[in-house]
């Protein structure tokens, strides 16, 4: 015997369908929206200066706080695109701990531990390595240069900077000139001037947050 299917029974499997469809509809959005709403994930490579010298805080943790990004900060002292502190701190070493953290943006920032270098070539080299890990990832990938307190600048950190410059464009990637104008002024360095003071650290911070927050918005 065929089963007769009336008129009441097909209006209830249409609006059974359509309110089934409607709560997948919005959990998907809700899904999205939640995605849309997570947080810029950012990994910091750097040296000294993103490390923290007698700071009780960095311009990496105080970027995290004025933005509402995720920042992990991988700095280490002594560091550069050269320089390798204690060993393993070079910024090639740091990008590979970063990458493991899974980031949207890799920041690497600095350089000023390999201004006594007689010739920028390996500065270069150093460069192109730690960024070409970075792109070569899928993430994106942004420079800052070093920071220096005063104008003009030593030739040392101009031509580190300039190195870098060179770098970044041949790589295709951004490149913040922090020399010009230079972010910070002496009264933000602590009085040996061996590195920014809290308050350095926060100058450092908001200019750096609004660099990176213009390129991610591109």
């Amino acid at each position: 015997m065929k089963h007769v299917v009336t008129l009441p029974r097909i209006l209830a499997t249409v609006v059974a369908v359509v309110l089934i469809g409607g709560l997948l509809a919005a959990s998907g959005l809700a899904t999205r929206s939640d995605a849309d709403r997570s947080p810029l994930r950012v990994a910091v490579v750097g040296d000294d200066w993103s490390a923290g010298f007698r700071n009780r805080v960095v311009w990496p943790t105080l970027m995290a706080e004025r933005t509402g990004w995720s920042v992990a900060n991988f700095a280490l002292p002594d560091s550069g695109y050269v320089a390798d502190g204690q060993g393993g701190h070079a910024f090639t070493y740091q990008v590979d701990r970063a990458l493991r953290d899974d980031p949207d943006v890799v920041l690497i920032v600095g350089g000023l531990a390999d201004t006594g270098l007689p010739e920028t070539d390996a500065i270069s080299v150093g460069a192109i390595d730690a960024i070409n890990k970075s792109i070569l990832a899928g993430k994106r990938t942004l420079v800052v240069g070093p920071s220096w307190f005063e104008s003009p600048p030593p030739e040392s950190v101009i031509r580190v900077s300039e190195a870098l410059r060179a770098t970044a464009e041949q790589a295709g990637v951004p490149y913040f000139d922090a020399l010009d104008p230079p972010l910070l002024t002496e009264d933000r360095m602590w009085p040996d001037l061996s590195g920014p003071t809290d308050a350095g650290q926060s100058e450092l911070a908001d200019s750096i947050a609004a660099w990176v927050r213009t390129e991610v918005s591109r």
